[in-house]
């Protein structure tokens, strides 16, 4: 696969991890900060966003995305993770994915980012089937609407049906406040 990859990742909150990492000496964290960063750069990886998230979820309290020149880059990366030790020092979820378009530029001020990680369910796939062509432009014009009238943007939407059965798509909105947030979130449960 010669297509550039998307890595999802949130660190999970775990008391194990966090003594683990905690044992280390400030010299020894801050080497292997400085080995994973290296690793990324050496596969030619980019920081799409990073993000602390601990004030909305204490269980996932950071989460980021990065994306890979190809699916070799990324692998040779978790090699050299695993080689550092960092996989046994962080837990976390990780997904992977591809796009069809590059990420969008974010130059909001202050922006509020959103992951989001669609999980496959039966009545939901069954019921989106139903839909007529008509009925699914419908949605997505008020959907896309609502996104232009707040000012926030998707960033990026991934597939990863690839390598995860179970969650096939995850992607990134970006809101200028809360409010923008919020008003989008009412308007997408109104569309159901």
């Amino acid at each position: 696969m010669n297509t550039p990859i998307y890595q999802v990742f949130y660190i999970k909150n775990s008391v194990a991890s966090s003594q683990a990492w905690k044992a280390l000496s400030a010299a020894e964290r801050s080497a292997l900060m400085e080995q994973e960063r290296a690793s990324r750069e050496a596969v030619k990886a980019n920081e799409i966003v990073i993000c602390n998230s601990a004030w909305a979820d204490e269980e996932h309290p950071a989460w980021g995305v990065f994306s890979f020149p190809d699916l070799p880059a990324r692998i040779q990366h978790t090699r050299t993770l695993k080689k550092i030790g960092w996989l046994d020092l962080v837990e976390a979820f990780t997904l992977l994915g591809t796009s069809d378009s590059a990420p969008v530029a974010v130059t909001l001020p202050n922006p509020i980012y959103k992951l989001w990680i669609g999980k496959i369910s039966p009545a939901g796939t069954g019921a989106y089937r139903q839909l007529s062509k008509e009925l699914e432009a419908a949605l997505w014009e008020k959907h896309n609407a609502v996104y232009e009238e707040t000012g926030s943007k998707v960033v990026l939407t991934c597939s990863s049906y690839w390598c995860n059965e179970a969650y096939p798509f995850f992607g990134v909105s970006v809101y200028p406040s809360i409010e923008a947030n919020e008003k989008v979130m009412r308007v997408l449960d109104e569309l159901g």
